[in-house]
């Protein structure tokens, strides 16, 4: 109904079990249309005037939504000025720049008046610390036990100096990545790699569900490494 034009949204669904109140997740090459506008503190201004631009853009194109883990993403990377970045199933939407993602990135559900999105930004910061460093002790740990000493690991020599060779299906496999980056259609770019402190900002309600359900949610995406 016009009074109710979004679904009622679930915070667990970015939890991961009881114990965290986050959720990691993996992105590989999901396009999304971008589009831009201006931004306050990270608050981006005019927004559903660029997600309409960009819903135009896909409809007038023949491309289609997703039907599922559709979303609409801000960029707020500047106080001042944010990227729209709105789902889609194609790779090529006539008249639109589209952007693949890959990444894992931290999730996690806020909830309160866009007034709290300075501290959020900084709570999640910090969080993308902790758990770098988890993982880094994790993998850490991992390279201890497959370097211990087994009778079970022992590699001949002569397998050992057969793995030194060159190996031509790696030459291959990077031949053919290049081959494919090269493929990509006009106006479609791969963003396979963020820096640190990259965030999108996703907002599953727009302003008048979140009124009607008196909650206000705003998922943030933090990236955490390649994939």
């Amino acid at each position: 109904s016009a009074e109710e034009c979004c679904s009622p949204f679930d915070p667990s669904l970015y939890r991961d079990g009881r114990s965290k109140d986050y959720k990691l997740i993996k992105w590989i090459d999901k396009p999304f249309v971008v589009e831009g506008t201006r931004c306050l503190f990270h608050v981006p201004l005019a927004f559903g005037s660029a997600v309409m631009r960009a819903m135009k853009k896909i409809e007038l194109s023949g491309a289609q939504v997703p039907k599922k883990d559709f979303m609409i993403l801000s960029d707020c990377s500047s106080p001042w000025w944010s990227d729209v970045l709105v789902s889609t199933s194609n790779l090529y939407v006539e008249g639109a720049e589209v952007t693949m993602i890959s990444g894992l990135y931290l999730a996690k559900a806020f909830e309160g008046d866009y007034s709290n999105m300075g501290k959020w930004v900084q709570e999640i910061n910090e969080l993308v610390v902790e758990v770098k460093k988890s993982t880094v002790k994790e993998e850490e740990e991992e390279h201890e036990k497959e370097i211990l000493p087994s009778a079970n690991n022992e590699v001949p020599e002569q397998e050992e100096e057969l793995e030194l060779l060159p190996n031509a299906n790696a030459k291959k496999e990077v031949v053919t990545k290049q081959k494919e980056d090269d493929e990509l259609l006009p106006n479609t770019k791969k963003v396979t790699r963020q820096k640190d402190g990259s965030i999108f900002f996703y907002y599953p309600t727009c302003p008048k569900c979140a009124k009607k359900y008196g909650k206000n949610y705003v998922v943030i995406f933090a990236w955490i490494s390649e994939v």
